[in-house]
């Protein structure tokens, strides 16, 4: 997933995702190789922003096709009471940009269905009941 340059790069970046920021400056042999890598970022080419951005599906019939990454805790605000809460949401890759949605039905869907990481999706909005939207969620090969 990485695009690196050197066989240095790519062990810098092993080395980083292995440790934890106080055990890369206690370590001399793995800060070696990250600040190695460092000097080399302008080489490099961005992949993807990993900052999510929420995707709302406003009208029956709107769907979009994704690759499902996994779920992330996100604090929504009540409408009503105006209360901070936490709720699920689930992630996906759309067009090389990482989206959100924290629809119930969603969450639960991918849940019960166990819906594994890395799975190719098309999810539709279908209808409202009441306030809670339902979405059919189709797996792509």
């Amino acid at each position: 997933m990485y695009n690196n340059e050197t066989e240095n790069s790519t062990t810098a970046v092993e080395l980083a995702n292995t440790t934890t920021e106080t055990t890369i400056f206690g370590n001399p042999e793995q800060l070696a190789a990250v600040l190695e890598a460092s000097t080399k970022l302008d080489k490099k080419k961005p992949v993807i922003q990993l900052t999510a951005e929420y995707m709302e599906l406003a009208k029956p019939g709107e769907s979009f096709r994704g690759i499902f990454i996994g779920f992330q805790k996100i604090t929504v605000t009540d409408k009503t009471t105006g209360e901070h809460q936490e709720k699920d949401a689930c992630r996906f890759i759309v067009d090389k940009i990482v989206k959100l949605n924290a629809g119930t039905s969603l969450v639960r869907e991918f849940r019960s269905a166990n819906v594994p990481t890395g799975t190719p999706v098309e999810v539709t909005y279908m209808k409202k009941e009441g306030n809670l939207k339902i979405y059919a969620v189709t797996v792509l090969a």
